[in-house]
């Protein structure tokens, strides 16, 4: 079922163009090999201008365990989602929890984030959350490629002074998005 579920999500997500193109994790047709094309002629291009390139990597932690669920389904809704598919997901996401048992003692914990360990929605999920990020409005001279939860922030400058104020202005956006969205 949620091989079906995700696969619907997916042909909605890209048939809409709803996901970013700087997305290339979990993506079809793409791989680190396409993200990394796109790093290196953003450099040379760089380069050739005589610009000044800074480049950071950024990779969230523990991301699948960061997915927040209200934040995926208000994007899902926001975007034009089909209404059945939103539906199945808040059911698929809704009343979940976690449990630890020991030889002793058994907890149960109510969950509002995350995604199921093996799960097939995983990637898909986070692909939609991530999205955000990847469409927030960044500098013209600055290019944000993602692989799953990596993140190249690719920042270009005329001189190392401009070129470390764009990356320390886009970082910002970042570090709001993530505690925005509770990553």
């Amino acid at each position: 079922m949620e091989n079906i579920l995700i696969t619907r999500i997916n042909y909605w997500a890209y048939s809409t163009k709803f996901l970013n193109n700087n997305q290339y994790g979990f993506t079809p047709q793409r791989s680190t090999i396409d993200a990394a094309l796109v790093v290196k002629n953003k450099v040379d291009e760089g380069l050739k201008a005589g610009e000044v390139i800074i480049l950071v990597s950024l990779e969230i932690q523990t991301a699948f365990d960061a997915a927040w669920w209200p934040n995926i389904l208000k994007r899902l809704q926001d975007c034009g989602c089909p209404s059945n598919l939103h539906y199945l997901i808040n059911s698929y996401l809704n009343q979940r929890s976690a449990i630890l048992s020991t030889n002793s003692n058994k907890m149960e914990r109510n969950i509002n984030r995350g995604c199921p360990q093996g799960s097939c929605c995983g990637p898909g999920l986070w692909n939609i959350q991530y999205n955000l990020l990847l469409n927030l409005n960044f500098a013209k001279q600055t290019k944000a490629i993602a692989f799953a939860d990596d993140l190249i922030l690719l920042t270009r400058g005329r001189t190392v002074v401009e070129a470390e104020n764009f990356t320390n202005t886009e970082l910002s956006k970042i570090t709001a998005w993530t505690k925005n969205y509770k990553i």
